[in-house]
């Protein structure tokens, strides 16, 4: 019986998010009602309550779901090859190949997700802990890779590819080419440089630069 209502639970939780995903895209985010999901769901408005309080929390829900999709194809990535580059262009290509199917809303939903101090923006508080999960991604990458890392970018290095990551995104959120190819070269190109860079970061003569260089960016990163 437990196992039934866990079920159904999940399924009318599939429905409530692919209802409001629909109408997230054809109205906008700002425009859609929990009501308008409900009616949209086939469902009372206080079934739909039950599950998820807010909009936003429809949202993260997605948000989540998205995340385990990306794990679970990330973790062949980090367990098939021991490559820097590999590792790290694999885990930015798996995210968007998840993602992909969700291109046109998530371009909708960016429209309210760019301001830093919106709930459902990447650099919110709300979204700490599947920041936090990303980025420890990141550090799974570096320290199982072939190449040596130096020591004292070790600890900066994941957030920042996890906000690298966030650029390649930007950049694939208004990619017009076909299947967002031209994203993928950007990929292909741009880690190769990253990779370049932490390769020569091991040099004395280098190491001060890098580090005075990503001390920087963080400083300057758009969350606490």
């Amino acid at each position: 019986m437990a196992h039934n209502k866990s079920v159904k639970a999940l399924e009318t939780k599939k429905r409530i998010l692919e209802a409001a995903l629909k109408l997230f895209l054809e109205e906008g985010y700002e425009h859609a009602t929990m009501r308008k999901i409900a009616r949209l769901a086939n469902l009372t408005p206080g079934a739909t309550y039950y599950h998820f309080k807010t909009k936003e929390h429809i949202i993260f829900h997605y948000y989540e779901k998205s995340y385990e999709d990306h794990l679970f194809a990330a973790r062949a990535i980090l367990s098939g090859s021991s490559g820097l580059r590999e590792r790290i262009a694999g885990l930015i290509r798996t995210h968007l190949e998840v993602a992909s199917p969700y291109h046109d809303i998530s371009k909708a939903l960016f429209r309210v997700a760019a301001s830093p101090g919106h709930s459902l923006s990447p650099f919110s508080e709300e979204s700490r802990p599947l920041r936090e999960k990303n980025i420890l991604l990141f550090k799974e990458a570096l320290e199982g890779a072939a190449e040596k890392v130096p020591a004292s970018l070790l600890g900066k290095l994941p957030e920042l590819l996890w906000l690298f990551k966030m650029l390649i995104i930007i950049f694939w959120l208004y990619d017009a080419s076909t299947q967002q190819q031209r994203t993928y070269r950007l990929i292909d190109k741009s880690t190769d440089l990253v990779v370049k860079l932490i390769a020569i970061s091991n040099l004395p003569v280098v190491r001060s630069f890098t580090e005075q260089l990503a001390n920087l960016i963080l400083e300057f990163k758009p969350y606490s």
